[in-house]
């Protein structure tokens, strides 16, 4: 909750300083967007303690077990509010990233985006990453089944937050989790990525900063002829209101949110089962690949967030054991 608070007045000041509302127009349709996920995870938590009740309890009355169940963990003076403040906490660190990664060309306008290219092209031959995932990773049924992963990140980051704020058989490892999640979201997501502010080899042209990734984008569009490649729509979106001052405007590279998350929810599987935590580790490969060959990032950027990521992990155990539960 400090950190979140932390986030806030970092993105008051913002706003006082570049002279623009953090309130704007995209903050009802962010909280519009989080109470429906909210209530679409109550309701998956209802249909939960149902299989519960039906599946392992077994009582001659699994709805009246449920209700009796829910009406026990909602009335619990300890655990509710704990609960309650994860969820108004998440929903706060959405609407404040949003608003500084928004902010992150006014505040910083020198794009490391040449800088980037170089040391990548360093690290992999004197070439560009995506040209030596090509022959890999170049078939448009290949490219649609990366892209797919891109998307199915989403649903799988909102359960493990859900998992997090719900299940409080382990306070510490839910702590640890979330404590992280906010140091990815602000440190990483807004402060760092203010610092190397970046737009990636899909708008590198854009930007005017050349036409090195113009033979990637090509292909990828050829790609899209034959089999859908979602990410060239989101690209164009993303160009569209940053050009215009549309709601959805925010464009940043380094370092990968969908990489540092990944890595995240890699690190939280493995404190449950090995096989959970090497399952989800294979899945942030994947999109590392991904996050390359769709032209969103530099494979340094990916690089780079896997390494925050570690080092968030480790000082959110370090603070939790200062500052978290039964100290």
């Amino acid at each position: 909750m400090s950190l979140v608070a932390l986030q806030i007045a970092c993105a008051i000041a913002v706003s006082l300083y570049v002279g623009r509302s953090f309130w704007d127009s995209s903050t009802p349709i962010l909280l519009g967007i989080s109470l429906r996920l909210l209530c679409f995870m109550f309701a998956n938590f209802i249909l939960w303690r149902l299989g519960v009740a039906i599946f392992v309890v077994k009582p001659q009355k699994p709805i009246h077990w449920m209700l009796q169940d829910l009406r026990t963990k909602l009335t619990d003076v300890e655990k509710a509010p704990d609960v309650l403040i994860c969820f108004v906490s998440i929903v706060a660190l959405i609407v404040t990233y949003t608003f500084l990664k928004n902010e992150i060309h006014t505040l910083n306008p020198s794009l490391w985006d040449t800088q980037f290219a170089q040391w990548d092209r360093f690290l992999h031959g004197g070439v560009d990453p995506w040209t030596l995932l090509r022959p890999v990773l170049g078939s448009p049924v290949i490219t649609t089944a990366l892209n797919a992963a891109y998307h199915i990140w989403f649903p799988m980051l909102y359960i493990a937050v859900c998992l997090a704020c719900l299940d409080r058989r382990d306070p510490i490892r839910s702590t640890v989790f979330l404590v992280a999640f906010v140091l990815c979201w602000f440190v990483g997501g807004n402060v760092i990525a203010t610092i190397f502010a970046s737009v990636g080899p899909v708008y590198y042209e854009p930007f005017n900063l050349g036409t090195d990734f113009v033979p990637q984008m090509e292909l990828l569009r050829q790609s899209n002829e034959i089999s859908p490649v979602w990410a060239l729509k989101v690209q164009s979106t993303l160009l569209d209101g940053f050009q215009n001052s549309g709601l959805a405007r925010g464009i940043s590279a380094m370092p990968s949110m969908h990489v540092a998350s990944s890595a995240l929810l890699a690190l939280y599987g493995f404190t449950y089962s090995r096989w959970l935590g090497w399952g989800l580790t294979v899945f942030t490969f994947v999109i590392l690949l991904g996050s390359v060959h769709l032209a969103w990032h530099y494979a340094i950027d990916g690089y780079a967030s896997i390494l925050l990521v570690l080092f968030f992990w480790w000082l959110a155990k370090r603070l939790t054991a200062r500052f978290g539960p039964g100290t």
